[in-house]
């Protein structure tokens, strides 16, 4: 076998050289590229994670707020719950005292018909006494027969 020509072997090895340099800067320019996109990755990874850990604390805020605003419901509906019997128990004693203005109303119409009727009669008895005191026969028994229907009205209605 021949020698090898060391002019000829210089060339190839550069070669096997310079591809294996290139081969490692690819190498190093692909590990370069996936470490500053694992960090990138990473850094939109912890803001996420910050921006969910807000959100839960902000969501915790919420449903506490949401919790006192449904024990005041309930507060307010007991209060309505209590207002309602009372004004249920309001409306029937108003109704009952209604009733009962009404016939008192009423008795006091009937008693004033009365009072009309009893002034009307005593009116009469007492000019039927005056004719009587005079000797008037005639003229006591006409204001007497005058307010003979006031008179039985005051005394029906007295019982």
């Amino acid at each position: 076998m021949p020698a090898p020509d060391p002019t000829h072997m210089k060339p190839a090895r550069r070669r096997t050289w310079l591809i294996r340099i290139g081969g490692l800067a690819a190498f190093a320019l692909g590990l370069g590229f996936l470490i500053g996109n694992e960090m990138q990755t990473d850094t939109q990874y912890g803001n996420a994670h910050a921006a969910l850990g807000r959100a839960q604390r902000h969501k915790v805020d919420v449903l506490s707020e949401l919790a006192a605003v449904k024990q005041n419901l309930r507060l307010v509906n007991g209060q309505l719950e209590q207002t309602t019997t009372s004004l249920t128990n309001d409306t029937a004693q108003l109704r009952e005292i209604q009733t009962t203005l009404t016939n008192a109303q009423s008795d006091v119409s009937s008693q004033q018909s009365t009072i009309t009727a009893l002034h009307s009669c005593l009116g009469g008895i007492e000019q039927s006494l005056n004719a009587l005191a005079v000797g008037d026969q005639n003229s006591a028994d006409n204001a007497l027969v005058a307010v003979s229907a006031n008179c039985k009205s005051a005394v029906t209605a007295d019982g």
